[in-house]
């Protein structure tokens, strides 16, 4: 009965909101709509973000005590139960395949397949506060986009408007997930247009500005919480070489984290056996956080220490506390920290935990430029402002894990408050960028999808619409097989009812054997003395190329190239499909083009 009851409450409230939504597209402007959109989707997605915030913070107050010399066990077991928490969530209370971090949304988007699962409007919700709340080494901005980014594309599809709407919400959704986790309206946008709307024209700037000024409007009228506080009198331009040097070192040590974060990843998810992937790789988490507890959740706590100048808090319930004391004993421990970040991340992403790598990148980078300026100013070489340096490593490192040398630098520009270093955050982010790009041009979210061949950047445009494109779709089946053990008079009779001038033979089994060309039959065609005596296997030749079902299509463009043919088999275990011809090739991907330039 209460089943029914609320059922019947639900179509009672869906129908309500679609009479209203109908009432509001007939009798408002199509820009006045939008904008009343982006603020419905920035107050759910700030919501979220309130409640995910709070949940994560009180559990990580609690977990870290009041006595910093006291080494708390509780880091070896909790990291571990959060991520079982999270699996056993997604496995028996969900029920469902939860895709977690940004490569599937950045993969979806690219695709215009942005139809998200209701579920993800929660589910990223409970599972990343129940990993990062509990300590895992992960951050909570991959989530929050998550939802946010399901919150748009949701109620694009309550409202049924078009698939580059239904694309600009669901941006617009991520956009206030973000700007309501780190309250960086601007940034915010900025990363909406670098990673996920790279074809969407400016047009969508207003909307999606609205919607991430709203979520963080909402998030800091709930739950208010300044990320860094950063002490600063500016920069001086003696320290320009410095900071040049310092945004080499970010590049290069995002070229270490990107590849250390999937390495370590794929390494654990390589092993057959769950339950033991599962304790060896909780046991090392364990162990690591143990050892070094700034690996603890996010790890903001310990870039406001290092902001502040408060160092020896850093090296807190670890065995080296008692060596706090010694400036050049927090350093080695920091670099310790930074080399072992990056298998913390991916261990608990591979076990199953729910996070994104915003937050260890930001921490690293704090990291990084504390051991930078710190090393510097115990050599005697030169006194620098040790909090500027940690806030600049910050954004340097953000651009050249995540390639968005724009988000980072306005990202660290806002949550700090650091205005005044605009100009190091500039060259530092820039040099980091490029330095990473040489040794490793995708971003940590789009390496893997290149590898798989299932995304290209956009400046790819060519490769790019070969990616939209499959070969199953440019099959054509019309063409007529022919069996090797035929004679020439039956495949006279097959030539004259087929309007296709390639035969393939094929055995008993539809194994593909080779191809008969009709210009190769043409001067024996009325030679019926040859129709007994000659069979289909006399005749057969090799085509110049065989294409795989599941062969990439630049792979299938570049064969096409390279043999100057215009029509090639496509086999699958060996067995005939069917083939595909460049012509069709060709109008596909002016077609693609077209749909393409219309869009934008």
């Amino acid at each position: 009965m209460k089943t029914r009851l609320g059922r019947r409450a639900y179509v009672l409230v869906k129908w309500q909101v679609e009479k209203v939504i109908k009432w509001l597209a007939a009798h408002i402007s199509q820009r006045n709509y939008q904008i009343i959109v982006s603020i419905l989707i920035g107050i759910v997605a700030g919501l979220a973000a309130v409640v995910l915030k709070y949940s994560v913070f009180r559990v990580r107050e609690w977990m870290h005590g009041n006595d910093p010399t006291q080494g708390r066990i509780g880091f070896v077991f909790f990291p571990i139960l959060g991520v079982l928490l999270t699996v056993l969530y997604i496995r028996f209370i969900l029920r469902r395949k939860l895709d977690v971090g940004s490569s599937g949304l950045i993969y979806a988007v690219s695709r215009k397949r942005v139809n998200l699962p209701k579920h993800e409007m929660y589910s990223h919700i409970i599972s990343s506060s129940l990993t990062v709340g509990l300590g895992g080494s992960v951050g909570l901005e991959a989530p929050l986009v998550r939802t946010g980014s399901a919150i748009g594309s949701n109620l694009a599809q309550l409202l049924r408007v078009g698939r580059n709407k239904q694309t600009l919400f669901l941006a617009c959704g991520a956009a206030a997930g973000m700007a309501a986790i780190f309250n960086s309206p601007v940034a915010a946008v900025i990363f909406a247009f670098e990673v996920l709307l790279t074809d969407i024209a400016l047009y969508s700037f207003i909307p999606l500005l609205i919607a991430a000024a709203t979520g963080a409007v909402v998030s800091r009228f709930f739950y208010y919480e300044q990320l860094f506080y950063l002490p600063t009198q500016g920069w001086s331009i003696d320290t320009i070489p410095l900071f040049m040097l310092l945004g080499v070192l970010c590049g290069l040590y995002s070229a270490y984290m990107a590849r250390s974060v999937l390495y370590f990843k794929e390494l654990f998810m390589r092993r057959q056996q769950p339950v033991e992937q599962f304790i060896l790789g909780g046991l090392a988490l364990g162990a690591l956080i143990f050892l070094m507890p700034p690996l603890f959740g996010e790890g903001y706590e310990t870039v406001n220490q290092l902001l502040s100048g408060d160092y020896r808090a850093v090296t807190e319930h670890s065995f080296f506390y008692a060596l706090s004391d010694n400036l050049w004993w927090i350093i080695a421990f920091t670099l310790l920290v930074i080399l072992t970040k990056a298998m913390a991340t991916s261990i608990t992403l591979a076990l199953g935990g729910n996070g994104g790598v915003f937050a260890p990148s930001m921490f690293t980078g704090a990291t990084l430029g504390f051991i930078f300026a710190a090393t510097i100013n115990q050599l005697g070489l030169v006194e620098l402002p040790i909090a500027d340096f940690v806030a600049v490593a910050m954004a340097g490192i953000l651009s050249g894990v995540i390639k968005s040398p724009l988000t980072g630098i306005f990202l660290i520009a806002e949550i700090t408050g650091g205005y005044a270093l605009f100009v190091p955050l500039m060259i530092v982010s820039a040099l980091s960028y490029f330095v990473s790009f040489y040794f490793e041009p995708h971003s940590i979210f789009t390496k893997e999808l290149y590898q798989k061949g299932l995304w290209v950047p956009s400046h790819e445009k060519d490769l790019q619409l070969l990616k939209n494109m499959r070969l199953e779709e440019l099959l054509e089946r019309n063409f007529s097989v022919v069996m090797p053990e035929q004679t020439l008079g039956q495949f006279i009779e097959i030539i004259a009812q087929s309007r296709r001038n390639v035969f393939p033979v094929t055995d008993d089994h539809r194994r593909f054997l080779g191809i008969i060309l009709l210009d190769d039959v043409r001067e024996i065609m009325f030679k019926p003395e040859l129709y007994e005596t000659t069979l289909v296997r006399d005749l057969l030749q090799q085509p110049p190329a065989i294409l795989q079902y599941d062969d990439r299509m630049e792979d299938v463009m570049e064969k096409f190239e390279q043999h100057q043919a215009w029509n090639l088999p496509v086999v699958r275990d060996e067995k005939y499909l069917g083939f595909v011809s460049k012509s069709s090739i060709l109008s596909r991907y002016r077609k693609l083009l077209q749909e393409r330039s219309e869009s934008v």
